[in-house]
């Protein structure tokens, strides 16, 4: 029976080469641009009625290293 398996990794350089090759699609994804992450966290910070001025929210988004998750921590 055909099946799908899909995998991922932020570290594929620590899986062996046949395991890597096996995969037929390899895609990378991108990290979030500054504004996309302000809008995030921006977006956040309604959801959990905090207030966060414009400066802040810059801040939080320009340390998080283009990933929604540490900017939400």
């Amino acid at each position: 029976n055909p099946f799908t398996l899909i995998g991922a990794t932020t570290r594929s350089g620590l899986l062996t080469s046949p395991l890597r090759a096996r995969f037929g699609i390899k895609a990378h994804l991108e990290y979030y641009d500054l504004n996309v992450l302000i809008g995030i966290i921006t977006r956040s910070a309604g959801i959990l009625k905090i207030g966060i001025v414009s400066e802040a929210a810059t801040e939080i988004a320009t340390r998080s290293r283009g990933t929604p998750r540490i900017a939400n921590a």
